[in-house]
């Protein structure tokens, strides 16, 4: 082979590259075969589809009836019982009927809530239709710590978040066994409470909750009263007065009645004293009745 044949094959193979490149961009170029188009088409009905049924189920579902109704009343810890699942029942039928016979799409949950909100006590709600058509409403209670009768003849209660809760609205049948507050208190805040303008709500506040959180003082105090500067613990049981000092040490001072009635009281009784002092350091002085 010459060298004329060899420059004919070099020549020859930069052609056949040439064109099988040539071949390769030809072939971007041609149409997508008929199985890839169909399998398009079938992934975009799909997603069409998938779309369809989203709204479609909701919709279709409003119009099916309310199966059951479950009403469920939470009681914060210590609290005694202000209304029960059949009292807001009861009231709920006779504000919106009974959601039995609804529709799912005419449960408006936002209006049930509102309307509970407006009844005493209620501190939250949660209302919801599950997928098999249980409407569940969940009613979770205030925590009323005490009811206080200011100076001015006002009532109104203290709950543990530090908001008023109006006495006036509070139906008879419907209110909590708290500790009554009561003498010379002339605060009456409306809502949260400004513990900085309301100083004696903010005692009763702290007062109220200490003995509530003890299982010995919430069963033997039953009130709290203030008398000039001077606040008092009256017991469940007779006509004795419990002398508290300085609001800084009333955990101590607690703490040690906690004791004195836990050691002392249990078995003797309270009938022997008229008034018992607490402010004294380490020491309790009571005060024997004169017969």
């Amino acid at each position: 082979m010459n060298n004329d044949d060899l420059k004919q094959l070099e020549i020859n193979g930069e052609e056949s590259l040439i064109l099988k490149d040539n071949s390769a961009l030809n072939s971007e170029n041609k149409p997508l075969p008929k199985h890839s188009s169909m399998n398009l088409r079938r992934y975009l009905l799909l997603i069409a589809g998938v779309i369809v049924i989203a709204f479609a189920v909701p919709f279709l579902m409003g119009f099916m009836k309310i199966t059951a109704k479950e009403t469920i009343v939470e009681y914060p810890k210590n609290s005694s019982v202000v209304f029960t699942d059949k009292d807001i029942s009861q009231k709920l039928a006779n504000k919106f009927g009974n959601f039995i016979s609804f529709r799912r799409n005419q449960i408006k949950t936002d209006e049930i809530k509102d309307y509970l909100q407006t009844l005493n006590f209620v501190e939250h709600t949660v209302v919801s239709v599950s997928p098999s058509g249980v409407l569940r409403i969940t009613v979770y209670q205030k925590n009323a710590v005490a009811k206080v009768y200011n100076s001015k003849g006002e009532q109104y209660y203290i709950v543990d978040n530090k908001r008023e809760c109006s006495a006036e609205n509070a139906e008879q049948n419907n209110v909590p066994h708290c500790m009554i507050a009561s003498g010379d208190i002339k605060d009456r805040p409306y809502g949260k409470i400004d513990t900085s303008k309301y100083v004696d709500c903010k005692l009763i506040h702290r007062l109220a909750m200490m003995i509530n959180d003890d299982d010995v003082l919430r069963q033997w105090i039953s009130g709290i009263r203030k008398e000039k500067n001077r606040w008092y613990l009256l017991p469940t049981q007779g006509e004795y007065t419990i002398k508290l000092g300085d609001e800084a040490l009333w955990r101590e001072e607690l703490t040690k009645l906690h004791y004195l009635i836990e050691y002392s009281f249990k078995p003797k009784g309270w009938e022997d004293y008229e008034s018992i002092d607490l402010s004294f350091h380490n020491q309790v002085v009571c005060s024997k009745q004169q017969r």
